[in-house]
């Protein structure tokens, strides 16, 4: 059976797309998926598996020129290669608009999608052959892996799977922290005062302190910051590069952002401060993840002295 998933983006959506594969791929024996995603997040589908080839869609290249690219030569060679191949499933998980009739509805094979009650942008679902209502009030990892059950037909498990995270190379496990201070929302950030607390602390705990950042401002930012600390800034590294970090690590402390949902599949001890957004229907879920929540929509509402006093007790149980 081949199968073709569309879930472009976010990171934390594309992360949260892996059970429903291990799920269809342990009720059906052998698939071979391809994946369409946006080139940034392009190693997650390749962690899979069951993942054959990944099709890179520039959405956010293309964002503010549609009108333009939609009759451009990149566009004409990117509808060839989603119409190239024929599937026994296309499953859009993505739900909107742009998924719906710039890849899905390209795509050869019976497509399948979220009912308009369902589905995020609600006519998103005309681009769909069979259509199939899974409840909005589910985790997004559920709402996943109940539509692939229903497009592929096979039962859902009660448990929900590990994400078959294959990083490809071996690690170690060192007695490091990543600290993930970087998001793209303003409102999601923790005051950069806070994370120096965090590491002053960490510094007598850890021997060594990483900081992943995905840009050139985000470094020059914390570097800025937190220059003056042995610290290990990881600046524009490939994600596969900074999850091997994460998963030869003691412990993850992140705020509300991708890289906190790779750490939830990794299984590494997570804890995860929110602000603005609700984690029932997007937070981690893992056994070794922790949530800390706002009273408010501010982060400054968060103390430091709590996600110390998480990180020492980690500390103690591990063996201090």
């Amino acid at each position: 059976m081949r199968v073709l998933v569309v879930k472009t983006s976010s990171m934390g959506d594309v992360v949260h797309t892996l059970p429903a594969l291990t799920d269809a791929t342990d009720a059906l024996g052998e698939i071979d998926f391809d994946w369409a995603c946006e080139p940034a997040f392009s190693e997650i589908p390749r962690w899979h598996p069951s993942v054959s080839d990944v099709l890179t869609t520039p959405f956010r290249k293309w964002r503010g020129r549609f009108p333009r690219v939609l009759f451009s030569k990149e566009f004409q060679a990117y509808k060839c290669t989603i119409s190239d191949r024929c599937y026994d499933a296309v499953i859009d998980a993505q739900g909107l608009m742009k998924s719906a009739f710039l890849i899905t509805r390209f795509a050869k094979g019976v497509k399948h999608g979220f009912n308009a009650r369902s589905v995020r942008e609600r006519f998103a679902s005309l681009a769909y052959n069979k259509r199939h209502g899974v409840s909005k009030s589910m985790h997004a990892i559920e709402r996943t892996r109940h539509l692939f059950a229903c497009a592929l037909n096979y039962p859902l498990p009660e448990a929900t799977p590990d994400a078959s995270i294959d990083l490809g190379r071996p690690f170690d496990i060192e007695n490091k922290i990543v600290l993930i201070t970087q998001t793209s929302r303003q409102s999601k950030y923790w005051p950069e005062s806070f994370w120096r607390q965090i590491i002053e602390d960490a510094l007598l705990q850890f021997d060594t302190i990483v900081l992943p950042v995905g840009s050139d401002s985000e470094y020059e930012a914390a570097n800025l910051v937190y220059g003056d600390l042995p610290v290990r800034i990881l600046n524009q590294f490939p994600l596969t590069d900074v999850a091997c970090e994460i998963a030869g690590s003691r412990a993850v402390v992140s705020v509300d952002t991708g890289l906190a949902h790779i750490s939830d599949a990794l299984s590494v001890p997570l804890l995860v401060l929110y602000g603005p957004t609700d984690p029932r229907l997007v937070g981690p879920i893992g056994s070794k993840s922790e949530i800390i929540k706002s009273p408010s929509v501010k982060m400054d509402c968060i103390s430091p002295d709590t996600v110390m006093s998480w990180i020492r007790a980690l500390n103690t149980g591990l063996g201090e």
